[in-house]
């Protein structure tokens, strides 16, 4: 339940400088002078893989000092890289699969590979035990017909009681070439939920991806692919979350500790639950019933032609006002 992960490992070789740029270079200033310097290189290998229909990780090699306070002008030395990859698409080459820690062993052999290409030597303890930076946690749910669309969904979800008290102090709703989106953000985490195959079909480039794209615009698939994403981007809000799961530990995640299925789980389902008030999955639900599919459901529930009559009419006020509007104006009758 894991998409994408960044890690830092600190134990790797470069064997040559072929697929990587010359180092830029950044100077930190104190007050008394340099205090700092960061060196970074990139790589362009990705384009070369993605035209050959393959995945391949973003892979950057970093350089830092930092001056020794009381040192006599001694710095550290830390050198590292930082590797973004999506765990489901190095595995499989399309990210509409549930990655968990079960895959340990051959998420370590599969990166040690990518690694490779790039003439960098890792071996699969340093990738086991690298520092996790950033986490994307993520859940496929399989939407059924008699739900409507992935788009209808995502659409009523944009425009009903969002709790005012949430962590989120962004929110964006998107239609564009990728498919509808619905995402919340503030400076270090994101929480979005969207189409999956309207963005496969938008940005996919493997080759199981443009298969893919292909049989949904043929209209090969019954069920939709409706995509929760939880993004923690910053170390400290992946130690933050990870902390309350691992109560004698404080900071340094390794890969295993952030791929428990349960922890992936949890935060989603909190986070949801952070921004959308009680009971809104029902909502889900009855925004995407045709008229018809909505009173056979009335009438298998309840008997009495005039209680199905004021079901039918709450429910059409729940689907147009939301949960909080007409739960107001029943308690006020």
């Amino acid at each position: 339940m894991i998409d994408s992960v960044v890690l830092k490992i600190k134990d790797f070789t470069l064997y040559s400088d072929e697929y990587f740029s010359k180092a830029k270079m950044q100077e930190f200033r104190g007050k008394f002078g340099i205090v700092g310097r960061h060196w970074t290189r990139f790589t362009d290998y990705l384009s070369k893989v993605k035209a050959e229909g393959r995945y391949f990780p973003q892979v950057s090699i970093l350089y830092d000092q930092r001056l020794i306070k009381g040192s006599g002008g001694k710095y550290t030395d830390d050198k590292h890289i930082l590797v973004q990859v999506s765990l489901p698409k190095l595995i499989y080459g399309i990210s509409i699969f549930d990655i968990d820690a079960r895959f340990l062993p051959l998420i370590a052999s599969k990166l040690k590979d990518s690694l490779a290409e790039v003439k960098i030597g890792v071996s699969e303890q340093a990738i086991l035990t690298a520092i996790v930076h950033r986490v994307d946690y993520s859940k496929i749910l399989k939407i059924s017909p008699s739900y409507g669309n992935t788009a209808a969904i995502i659409r009523a979800l944009s425009e009903h009681d969002r709790k005012q008290s949430s962590d989120f102090n962004k929110v964006s709703y998107h239609h564009g070439k990728d498919g509808f989106y619905l995402k919340f953000y503030n400076s270090s985490q994101g929480f979005v939920i969207y189409d999956k195959f309207e963005e496969i079909c938008a940005n996919g480039s493997t080759l199981i991806e443009r298969e893919t794209k292909q049989h949904y615009s043929q209209g090969k698939f019954r069920r939709g692919a409706l995509r929760i994403e939880l993004s923690l981007q910053l170390k400290q809000t992946v130690e933050a979350a990870l902390r309350k799961f691992y109560p004698d530990k404080k900071r340094d995640f390794t890969l295993g500790e952030a791929l428990r299925a349960d922890i992936a789980q949890t935060l989603l389902l909190r986070t949801f639950e952070q921004i959308y008030i009680q009971g809104y999955g029902g909502l889900v639900y009855l925004s995407g019933l045709k008229d018809a599919e909505l009173y056979n459901v009335i009438q298998a529930s309840i008997k009495g032609f005039g209680q199905r009559g004021a079901v039918y009419l709450l429910a059409h006020r729940v689907r147009t006002l939301g949960l909080k509007k007409p739960q107001t104006s029943y308690d006020t009758k």
